[in-house]
């Protein structure tokens, strides 16, 4: 009898002491969405368990998240998670200093140490480190690599099977632009040759891919974040990544090593002084921070694995859904950017060097871009970790410290409310004619300035968080120029050299989170590329 007193005293002091700890998380689900809030929280509990795997979230995720009012909040043990897919929802946080950070859900990420997942100071002081390496005028300096690089694609692409009539799988595809890709950034993050495009005999750029895969696993299953959990469920996974991992980490502190000792020698030859001539690349930042003592050898191998990743893996993708997009629409849309391209250059279909005044030029490429990366948005997801309370902006609701928050980029780029009725409809014309109107509204406001000295015009526009292809914000991508930089030149070159067609539909698509935009159904899209006749 006294033990189940006892028992019972235990328990309902610890359901006290739960509920206590919870109390934060309760009252913002009671503020976004009332009684209904609290009501559902068994559902959601049930739809999150049994939808715990990147091959299913995103499409569950995308059919389910109407039937709840948004924002949206859940409770998980002593935190909350919650679910934003609005615009201002999204420029409240990013622009919050206490969203800064990402969670300690993307800690099972394998390139976790460098400037993609550090966190509070540490991100601010790396960032400031490493703003140099990406300044414009470096960016630029870059051109003759993305074209020498680009035109090796090419050649790659002539002497694929389609010149037989035969149709090239997606992944296919996907292998050559992904190599040729991290050729780019292997030159201009590490100053290093790789021959990338042409061979990769050691599956580097197959294993970037397939850790992210794995990190996108251990992200909705965050318990095998924890090594012996890992190695006992799911132990053919963790020998995988592990043997994966290890790969990568040789790769990167070869090169690493390699430089700092010619960088080294370089420096003893030239007495300390740098050149003034001379650009410094990410590595080479990286090499002075160590000589100043900021950095160890350890931190540069960290920085210079995220930064290979981040700087290729996006790009590849978002130059893959384009041209997905490009093949999909082979009429008006291939003719059009085809002719503005012919129309750009001096030498028309002549594309073997594309300048960045060359595509400052091409507006109807820039919309093609945009819209691609809007409707199959690159990285879908994006996750961050409050570090302390703060006030969602325009409601009256206080989210507590150690809220998880799930930033749903993918559906809010395809939502009607945002994008109109034909929001997953492929319309590049919808940024064209918002580039017109701005420009149109900006003459008109000038005009009315010069005859009234004030303007009853105000230029309309969609909101500017509706569209986040490289996020914004406070952390927004450090290589957004760079990422795009690449991917149009890449684009300029295959399009005045190749048509490309497919019988895939953009509907049929069934979309995987894989940290990066993703196709379940990717063995079943087939392109039909085919060369151009030179005029």
């Amino acid at each position: 009898m006294h033990l189940h007193v006892a028992l019972w005293v235990c328990g309902t002091l610890l359901a006290l002491l739960l509920g206590w700890q919870q109390r934060k998380c309760w009252r913002l689900i009671w503020q976004l969405n009332g009684w209904r809030g609290v009501a559902q929280q068994p559902v959601l509990w049930f739809l999150l368990c049994i939808n715990l795997h990147p091959n299913s979230i995103l499409d569950k995720v995308t059919r389910l998240r109407v039937l709840f009012q948004r924002p949206l909040a859940i409770l998980i043990g002593t935190r909350a998670l919650l679910y934003i897919d609005d615009p201002a929802g999204m420029e409240c946080v990013l622009n919050a200093p206490e969203c800064l950070d990402k969670t300690f859900m993307q800690e099972g990420f394998f390139a976790r140490r460098g400037l993609l997942h550090a966190r509070g100071q540490k991100w601010k002081l790396r960032r400031k480190q490493l703003n140099p390496a990406f300044n414009h005028n470096i960016v630029i300096s870059f051109f003759d690599v993305f074209n020498s690089v680009g035109n090796q694609l090419l050649e790659q692409f002539a002497t694929q099977p389609h010149l037989h009539g035969s149709a090239v799988r997606f992944k296919d595809a996907e292998d050559m632009l992904s190599r040729a890709v991290l050729e780019v950034s292997c030159l201009t993050i590490m100053g290093t040759p790789t021959n990338f495009t042409q061979a990769d005999d050691a599956h580097i750029a197959t294993t970037y891919k397939r850790l992210l895969e794995i990190s996108a696993i251990k992200i909705v299953k965050p318990w095998l974040q924890i090594d012996l959990l890992h190695r006992l469920l799911e132990p053919q996974l963790y020998a995988e990544a592990a043997a994966c991992n290890q790969l990568l980490v040789d790769f990167v502190a070869e090169i690493v090593q390699r430089k700092h000792r010619n960088w080294q020698l370089r420096n003893a030859l030239d007495n300390g002084e740098d050149a003034p001539w001379q650009r410094r690349i990410f590595i080479e930042q990286m090499f002075q921070l160590a000589a100043n003592g900021e950095l160890t050898l350890q931190d540069i191998e960290d920085e210079a694995q995220s930064m290979v990743l981040v700087s290729f893996e996006t790009v590849s993708n978002s130059i893959m859904i384009a041209l997905l997009c490009l093949a999909t629409h082979k009429g008006d849309c291939q003719q059009r950017l085809r002719a503005e391209i012919e129309s750009v250059m001096p030498h028309g279909n002549d594309v073997s060097y594309v300048s960045v005044e060359h595509l400052q030029q091409l507006r109807y490429l820039d919309a093609f871009v945009n819209e691609a990366l809007r409707l199959l948005a690159t990285v879908p997801m994006n996750l961050r970790h409050v570090s302390r309370d703060f006030q969602l902006a325009g409601r009256d609701a206080i989210v507590p410290q150690n809220t998880i928050i799930v930033l749903d980029t993918f559906s809010m780029q395809r939502d009607t409310a945002w994008w109109g009725e034909k929001a997953t409809q492929f319309e590049p014309q919808r940024f064209l004619q918002q580039q017109q109107e701005l420009l149109q509204k900006e003459e008109e406001l000038e005009q009315e300035q010069v005859l009234h000295g004030q303007s009853k015009y105000t230029p309309t526009r969609r909101h500017s968080y509706s569209f986040l292809p490289f996020s914004k914000g406070l952390r927004t991508c450090i290589g957004r120029r760079y990422s795009f930089f690449i991917m149009k030149v890449f684009l300029v070159k295959l399009i005045a050299n190749f048509d490309f067609s497919s019988d895939q539909q953009l509907e049929e698509l069934q979309f995987v989170e894989g940290i990066s935009l993703k196709f379940r159904n990717a063995d079943q899209i087939l392109f039909q590329i085919q060369p151009r006749k030179s005029s």
